[in-house]
């Protein structure tokens, strides 16, 4: 379940991040800008030194490194630039704030002519936190051995390796065999993934609020073509049926492979993404402006 918590408003002088999107004009002038006017407010301003922007306002850190004592990250970009600020930030705790840059996203809490007077409130500490569910990814070979663990914020996607070839993958959940489930991919998604690429194979929106793995297939080609909740706390597995060769696909940044005969195990992320808001986030009006419902 997400959770809101004030943050303090005096810490001293802030240390505040910036991930930008290099590729859009208007994400690199917004930056330039936002680091001037951090700088002025008092705080340091560290860049992601893979970003391409001009970074003279900013202390150059390598990925690995940027998010280290960091009170806010500031992402200048669409959903992509925020799933890759995501993977910089999470393990350091540091919260996440989007700006729109013209595309609305599901992770944007700013519009960008709205930054230059948010910052002063920026540097002072004064928002909230909101938490959101991830999940913990773990590859084992034939023997159960692990292979790889990672995580997502969205989804984790069990792909076909061979494009020309179906795969028919084991759902287990619990002790019990759900599904053999002829497709494309089975989709593994968190509530807050449900609008992005779940939603694209046919998916429900399914609010953040709400403890749960959606599991959706994708171009299923039996008779099951419904996507399932699953509590997060119940052991969930997919293993390629007949020594198929499969690949796992984590918010599109990362992929995996499943040793043959291996299979993918998903649960509750054990530390979640951290979402710095202004004010409370009303979901049902952000899908309502997303889809135009009106």
């Amino acid at each position: 379940m997400p959770s809101v918590e004030p943050t303090q408003d005096e810490r001293g002088q802030r240390a505040i991040g910036l991930v930008v999107h290099g590729g859009r004009e208007a994400a690199r002038r917004s930056a330039e800008e936002a680091a001037e006017r951090l700088r002025a407010c008092g705080a340091t301003v560290v860049a992601c030194a893979d970003d391409t922007w001009s970074q003279r306002h900013a202390e150059a850190r390598s990925a690995a490194t940027f998010a280290k004592g960091l009170d806010l990250i500031i992402v200048l970009g669409g959903d992509g630039t925020f799933l890759r600020a995501a993977w910089l930030a999470r393990d350091e705790g540091v919260p996440l704030l989007g700006v729109n840059l013209g595309r609305l996203g599901f992770f944007s809490e700013l519009e960008r002519e709205d930054l230059p007077e948010a910052i002063e409130r920026l540097v002072a500490g004064r928002w909230q936190v909101e938490e959101r569910m991830t999940l913990t990814v773990t590859v084992r070979d034939e023997a159960g051995q692990r292979t790889a663990t990672s995580w997502a914020l969205n989804e984790a996607s069990v792909e076909r390796q061979l494009p020309q070839r179906l795969v028919v993958l084991d759902v287990r959940v619990g002790s019990t065999t759900f599904a053999q489930l002829p497709a494309d991919a089975v989709i593994l998604a968190t509530p807050t993934g449900s609008t992005a690429y779940a939603f694209s194979a046919g998916g429900p929106i399914v609010s953040p609020r709400i403890a749960a793995i959606l599991l959706r297939p994708v171009a299923s080609h039996s008779l099951f073509d419904r996507t399932v909740l699953i509590d997060p706390d119940e052991p969930l597995s997919v293993a390629p049926a007949e020594r198929a060769r499969c690949l796992v696909s984590l918010d599109g940044r990362e992929t995996l492979e499943v040793p043959v005969g291996g299979h993918v195990e998903v649960s509750r992320g054990a530390v979640p993404v951290r979402l710095a808001r202004l004010a409370p986030f009303d979901f049902y009006q952000r899908v309502r402006a997303k889809f135009n419902l009106g």
